[in-house]
C-alpha cells in the first residue's frame, strides 16, 4: 500500500468538500446530476452500476462491490446565457401601474463556480461470507447561484425612499456528509444504508411581501443544518446484468434565521431511483435509470406563490449511459444522456426567475485512465442544453409577470483521482 499517495488523496478531498467558496448550479432542477466524476459523465446512470464512493448518494448497496478506495474530483460549473427579461401586466388594484422591472434585458454575472466531491470505503477485515463495507464521502449535493445587474420588480415599488437596487440575486449551496454501511447477504444481493447529514448555505436580498422591503439578512450567508437517509438494493443476476434500487428520504432542513420572512427553510425532497446495467460483451456496458424527484412532499416547492411558495411539480427524470474499456483494460470511455422536465411550470416564470432551474436536456462524456495498477485519473464533461421559458400568466397573485422569459445553459468540466488499497 502506498500510504503517501492515500495521505495525499485524503488532503485533496477534505480541501475539495470543505472549501467555503464551493457551489453548483444544479441539473435536475436544484438537483446535481452526478456526484463523481464516472458518475458524471455516464449522466448519473449509475444506481445499478456502481464503481466508487459516489454510491453513497445514488445506492449506497454498492459499497461492498467496490473495495476499498478513495475518490475525489474537482469540477468547474460555467454558466452562460443565463438571463432574465422581466416583463409584467397591470394588475386589478393598479390597472396603469406594471409592477415588474419591465423592458428590461438583464444577465446574470456569475459564470463560474467551483464544486467537488470525495469519499473512502473500506471493507472490513474477516467478513468474506456476508461480506461488510463502511465508507464516507463529503458531496456537493445541489443548489444555485445567479446575480442580475438590476432588480426583478419595478424599482418604483422597492423602497423608493431609499435603497432599491435588490431583488436581484439569490445564492443557495447544499453540501452533504454521508456515512453508510452495506452487506452483502449473497454473491449477488447486497443492502446499503447511508445517514445525510446537511449543511445549506444561503444569501438572498428578495423582496419581502407584503411591503416589497429587502428581506433580512441583506445579501450576507446563513447556514442550516438537517438531516435524511437513503437506503438501497443491488441484485446482481450475471455477469452480464444488474438491477439496482434505491430511496433517499426527505431531507429535514432547519430554520435559516435570516431569511425566515422569505426562505425560512428549503427541504430536500425524497428521491427513487431504479437502475439497470447489462454488458453484451465483456468490455462494454450500458446502464439505464428512472428517477422519481417528489418535490410537492416539500411545502416551500408546492405551494403556489400566492401561499409564499415556487409551484412545482414533480419530476421524472430518464438517464442512459455506457462504458467502455479499451487498451489493454487502462482506458474506460465513457457517454452519457440524461432528460428530466423542469418542475417549474409555465405559469410560475417570474416568481422563479431568481432561480431558473429550467435545464432539461443534458448530454455526458467522460474517460478514466490507470495511470498505475491502483491510481487511475478521470474526467468528465457535462453539457446542459440552453433553455427558454416565458410567463404565460396565472392566478392574481402570478400574472403580474405575465411575459417574462428566463434562459440559461451550463456546462461542467470535472477531474478526479481514484486510489484502490
Amino acid at each position: 500500500m502506498n500510504k503517501g499517495i492515500i495521505y495525499i488523496l485524503l488532503a485533496v478531498a477534505i480541501a475539495v468538500c470543505f472549501s467555503p467558496v464551493q457551489s453548483v448550479y444544479a441539473a435536475n432542477a436544484s438537483r446535481m446530476i452526478g456526484f463523481s466524476a464516472r458518475d458524471e459523465a455516464m449522466a448519473g446512470a449509475t444506481t445499478a452500476s456502481t464503481e466508487d464512493t459516489s454510491c453513497l448518494v445514488k445506492n449506497p448497496a454498492g459499497l461492498v462491490r467496490i473495495g476499498n478506495r478513495i475518490d475525489a474530483s474537482y469540477e468547474n460549473i460555467l454558466l452562460h446565457d443565463v438571463t432574465l427579461r422581466p416583463q409584467g401586466r397591470p394588475i386589478p388594484l393598479a390597472p396603469i401601474f406594471n409592477f415588474t422591472n419591465a423592458d428590461m434585458i438583464e444577465q446574470s454575472n456569475i459564470n463560474y463556480l467551483p464544486g467537488g466531491n470525495a469519499g473512502v470505503s473500506y471493507r472490513i477485515p474477516g467478513t468474506d461470507k456476508y461480506p461488510i463495507s463502511v465508507g464516507i464521502g463529503a458531496f456537493t449535493i445541489g443548489g444555485m447561484a445567479l446575480n442580475y445587474p438590476s432588480p426583478r420588480l419595478n424599482t418604483a415599488v422597492l423602497n423608493p425612499t431609499g435603497n432599491n437596487n435588490y431583488d436581484k440575486m439569490l445564492d443557495l449551496r447544499s453540501m452533504r456528509i454521508a456515512p453508510g454501511i452495506a452487506v452483502g447477504f449473497t454473491d449477488k444481493l447486497s443492502f446499503g444504508a447511508t445517514a445525510n447529514i446537511e449543511l445549506q448555505g444561503l444569501r438572498t436580498n428578495l423582496a419581502e411581501v407584503p411591503g416589497l422591503t429587502e428581506t433580512g439578512g441583506a445579501g450576507d450567508w446563513d447556514f442550516a443544518p438537517g438531516a435524511g437517509f437513503t437506503v438501497g438494493l443491488l441484485y446482481q443476476f450475471n455477469d452480464m446484468l444488474n438491477l439496482g434500487a434505491s430511496y433517499e428520504s426527505h431531507g429535514w432542513m432547519g430554520d435559516h434565521y435570516k431569511y425566515k420572512a422569505v426562505l425560512p427553510y428549503i427541504d430536500e425532497p425524497p428521491i427513487v431511483n431504479f437502475g439497470i446495467a447489462f454488458k453484451p460483451i465483456k468490455n462494454w456496458e450500458f446502464t439505464y435509470d428512472t428517477r422519481y424527484i417528489n418535490w410537492t412532499d416539500v411545502k416551500l416547492a408546492r405551494n403556489a406563490p400566492k401561499d409564499g411558495g415556487f409551484g412545482w411539480t414533480d419530476q421524472w427524470v430518464f438517464a442512459t449511459g455506457s462504458e467502455y474499456t479499451t487498451f489493454k483494460d487502462k482506458l474506460k470511455l465513457r457517454l452519457g444522456y440524461m432528460y428530466g422536465k423542469s418542475p417549474i411550470q409555465p405559469n410560475v416564470i417570474f416568481t422563479n426567475a431568481l432561480m431558473p432551474l429550467i435545464l432539461e436536456h443534458h448530454l455526458t462524456t467522460g474517460f478514466s485512465y490507470l495511470l498505475t495498477k491502483n491510481l487511475s485519473l478521470d474526467f468528465a464533461w457535462e453539457h446542459h442544453f440552453f433553455n427558454a421559458m416565458t410567463d404565460n400568466g396565472g392566478d392574481s397573485a402570478d400574472a403580474i409577470g405575465t411575459g417574462t422569459k428566463v434562459t440559461a445553459a451550463v456546462d461542467i468540466l470535472a477531474a478526479g483521482l481514484s486510489y484502490k488499497f
